[in-house]
């Protein structure tokens, strides 16, 4: 995430002030998903001390829909450099 928002700041001639937004919105989600992955191991951690482990639905969803967002940005942002 950190590598695609840095991306986006290069092309800020391109885009404009899309790509500060972009940059902003990567770099937040890149820390919220590294806050969720270490208070997710200190779980695991635990539960793996107590034998009793638990899935972590939101955290999974979490990760998808980051991934699913930086694609659909990474997508556009090759069709709208194509088309101009």
């Amino acid at each position: 995430m950190t590598v695609v928002s840095l991306l986006f700041i290069r092309w800020i001639n391109v885009f404009g002030g899309l790509s500060v937004v972009v940059f902003v919105v990567c770099i937040g989600l890149a820390i919220a998903a590294i806050a969720l992955q270490v208070r997710r191991y200190r779980l695991g951690a635990v539960s793996i001390r107590a034998e009793r482990g638990r899935p972590t639905p939101w955290a999974v969803l979490f990760l998808t829909s980051s991934v699913c967002l930086i694609a659909v940005l990474g997508i556009a942002s090759v069709i709208k450099i194509t088309l101009d």
